[in-house]
């Protein structure tokens, strides 16, 4: 940042230090650095740079639906590594990087940058504010979370979760919010308030492209709803044991239409286009149809004209990554596996699942 910018930073701190909860007040007194030169091993990937996780581009924009309300959060005045984020908090707070590779989202908290969301630590929490009621353990509780969202569905997510820390004779107001989950390269993608009201994406416009795309639509069928699978019942004193497992299949078809006037081009660097996840209810991967078939190392292209579509079909075995059945209540998620696509994501559908394990 420039030094002018520093400057008029520090005389902007008397019209922002009232700002609530996590709000900026909550951080005061932590200040580990400017950057976060982050080193602990196993902590870092080339993929947590902050700019990823909340693009920062002018009129960038996010908004949310809950049971009962709509919330809009905006970025404006973006310039020199920072912006002034909207409708998050009660009040306008500014949010920045110290640099391009900065790993940590920056906040100012009406007297200086703190670290507010650390996108490279894995494991480790870290502790904002302090005082009786503005001292919090942030940490992430998710990483690769399915999020389902009305404008999309978002696999590789984190989720930032933010414990209050109160005196235990004091009476403290929930907090602005109590878990973040943000999508590469699209920001912000839902939060759940310290009331307990969860808001997920309805719509977005980051870096000039729009959610949901027009452009691609994804729809994925299953031929039944509900499945039955029969446990093996063959006690076995030697190996190999023959077993009378009966696994249910689910078998499933992958449709993605062109619903834009343009042609839409995926890239793919094998010959397998499309992959098929079981998760839990929780958003936890238990299985991939991708770890039981081979595919080729060639390059692919997938080219749809406008009003063209294009079907995948699948046998999915109802296991589990260790060839346990599943049992319960499930997701399943067809996405392409292409390079490119809407912002980056490419398309993707679910549908739920039940599957019981039922003895003969």
């Amino acid at each position: 940042m420039t030094r002018n910018l520093w400057l008029w930073m520090a005389v902007l701190a008397v019209s922002l230090v009232g700002c609530g909860g996590p709000d900026a007040t909550a951080m005061v007194g932590v200040d580990d650095g400017v950057d976060d030169v982050e080193t602990v091993e196993g902590e870092l990937t080339s993929t947590s740079r902050a700019a990823t996780w909340l693009p920062m581009q002018e009129g960038n924009r996010w908004t949310f639906t809950s049971a009962t309300s709509a919330r809009t959060v905006t970025l404006t005045d973006v310039g020199d590594g920072m912006a002034l984020l909207s409708g998050l908090f009660a009040h306008p707070v500014w949010v920045g990087t110290a640099s391009e590779n900065s790993t940590t989202l920056l906040m100012w908290n009406g007297a200086k940058w703190v670290p507010f969301v650390r996108f490279g630590y894995a494991r480790t929490a870290w502790i904002l504010g302090e005082g009786r009621c503005t001292t919090y353990t942030a940490r992430r509780s998710g990483t690769g979370v399915l999020v389902s969202t009305p404008a999309q569905d978002f696999a590789d997510t984190r989720v930032i979760s933010f414990e209050q820390k109160p005196d235990p004779v004091a009476f403290c107001t929930p907090p602005a919010f109590t878990e973040l989950s943000f999508a590469p390269r699209v920001g912000l993608v839902g939060f759940k308030t310290g009331r307990g009201e969860r808001f997920t994406l309805a719509s977005a416009s980051v870096n000039g492209n729009a959610l949901p795309s027009v452009a691609v639509a994804a729809r994925v069928t299953l031929d039944q709803a509900r499945y039955t699978s029969k446990p093996n019942t063959i006690a076995c004193i030697t190996t190999p044991c023959p077993g009378n497992a009966e696994t249910a299949v689910a078998k499933v078809r992958f449709e993605v239409t062109n619903t834009s006037s343009q042609a839409q081009v995926f890239r793919f660097t094998s010959g397998c286009q499309f992959d098929v996840e079981a998760l839990t209810a929780g958003g936890r991967v238990v299985g991939r149809l991708s770890e039981r078939r081979a595919c080729t190392f060639a390059m692919t292209t997938l080219r749809l004209e406008p009003g063209k579509s294009v079907g995948y079909d699948a046998d999915f075995a109802l296991e589990d990554s260790q060839g346990l059945q599943l049992d319960g209540e499930f997701t399943l998620r067809a996405f392409l596996t292409s390079s490119s696509g809407a912002m980056g994501t490419p398309p993707s559908a679910s549908a739920p699942v039940s599957v019981r394990v039922v003895s003969l």
